[in-house]
């Protein structure tokens, strides 16, 4: 029977693999099904399937390390495009005028188009745009060191898969290419073109399922007993402690400007409003002071639990850092955030609070205008933290602030949002 660590190893292992067998296994789909279904009908079953890898993407990315389901994006956008540029060469090839512009003697009706010529080019481009872009999900704030190296070498194994699918789609393109330019004759589909253009890829895709399993032990290996050892220490409560408009920093063991209040509760404790208070009582020396709960964060299963708290105290009655503590100003913060002073656990709390205050500030839950102004920009002041009703734990406002009636489109992004099942 595997012990704790061993399930973490397994658990991890097979998230990292997961991610790599559904995004190249949604593709090897594709090339099995343009076997069986004819060429003027295949761009909707791709569709659909892009549609399905959609659904679990959304699902995936809820209870995934953040940036670990980027795969499966570059899959999605692959299926999608794809079945475009397939619609579009039927449609050229179906309509008459079009006729004049194409050679007839280079065109056969029934092969349109090669499945696997159209799939791994439209990879190519797909997997540089998503590098390029540097996709993630939603930021979630890290809070231990433990965190930071597991989330770490999560997100470099997701780049280390698209550029794996890069490197293969590239190879299969030329591969592919050269074998229609030098041996494919545009009659029909003999034995070799099918060995190439279909049975070759999904072999491949096999290949790579082994090799991404070992490789994925090996990074479980190495993270699984990191994130037993996390997961024992209990709760991680982090406080942002302010004063009127400023908040109080202190420089880390990294050379970044953090907050001074940070400890963890043992998971025997109870972790409730009075322990989270007394916890903060006890690190900072201070007695008189407001707290309020923010939101808690867990990067998945495995990890532990963190909390996060705004603790309101005057600025005199802070004695536990008095000679080393620093207080800033919002614009202050504002700084440094941009030329990475703070800790990056800070910087993502700071942009959590400040997103969901402002979209929750400016537009409903229907992501449409609170005041008939285009582009109203809200007052933010760190003071009135205390009295905003909003709730730091509902995610949806990332969705808000990111679709709104002052972006283009709204309405046809909602559309989709909703059909899909996205909420990003």
């Amino acid at each position: 029977m595997l012990n704790n660590s061993g399930k973490n190893t397994h658990t991890l292992m097979l998230s990292l693999w997961t991610n790599w067998a559904i995004a190249f296994g949604f593709i090897a789909i594709v090339l099995i099904l343009s076997r069986f279904v004819p060429k003027i009908w295949l761009p909707f079953p791709v569709f659909i399937l892009a549609y399905l890898e959609l659904i679990v993407l959304r699902r995936r990315t809820s209870f995934s390390v953040p940036g670990s389901t980027v795969m499966l994006s570059v899959s999605v956008l692959t299926l999608f495009w794809s079945s475009m540029v397939m619609l579009g060469i039927n449609i050229l090839n179906a309509h008459p005028v079009f006729e004049q512009f194409i050679d007839k003697a280079t065109v056969n009706k029934q092969i349109p188009y090669i499945t696997s010529l159209i799939v791994f080019p439209v990879m190519i481009i797909m997997s540089l745009w998503v590098m390029l872009r540097n996709t993630s999900l939603l930021r979630n704030g890290v809070s231990t060191s433990a965190n930071n190296v597991i989330t770490s070498l999560y997100r470099r194994e997701s780049h280390y898969q698209v550029q794996l699918m890069l490197f293969i789609s590239a190879g299969m393109s030329a591969v592919e290419w050269w074998y229609y330019f030098n041996y494919y004759i545009n009659v029909n589909m003999n034995t070799p073109d099918v060995f190439f253009f279909t049975w070759m890829p999904v072999a491949l895709y096999i290949f790579s399922l082994y090799f991404v399993w070992n490789r994925c032990g090996n990074i479980a290996a190495v993270i699984g007993p990191i994130a037993y050892g996390a997961k024992k220490t209990g709760t991680i409560i982090r406080y942002i402690v302010l004063s009127d408009d400023r908040m109080l920093l202190t420089m880390n063991e990294h050379d970044r400007w953090d907050t001074p209040a940070v400890t963890q509760i043992s998971k025997f404790d109870n972790i409730g409003e009075e322990a989270a208070k007394k916890a903060f009582e006890n690190i900072s020396g201070c007695k008189d002071f407001e707290l309020r709960y923010l939101y808690e964060t867990s990067l998945s299963d495995i990890l532990p639990q963190m909390k996060h708290y705004a603790a309101f105290v005057k600025a005199e009655d802070y004695p536990a850092v008095k000679d080393h503590g620093t207080w800033f100003t919002l614009d202050q913060l504002d700084r440094m955030i941009k030329t990475a002073r703070l800790s990056a656990e800070l910087t993502d709390e700071i942009y959590r609070i400040f997103t969901i205050t402002m979209a929750w500030k400016t537009y409903d839950t229907e992501g449409r205008r609170l005041y008939p102004i285009k582009h109203y920009r809200p007052t933010f002041r760190l003071r009135d933290l205390k009295s905003w009703t909003v709730d730091y734990n509902d995610v949806s406002w990332f969705a808000i602030a990111n679709n709104n009636q002052d972006r283009p489109f709204f309405r046809t992004r909602r559309f989709w949002h909703k059909i899909t099942g996205s909420k990003f």
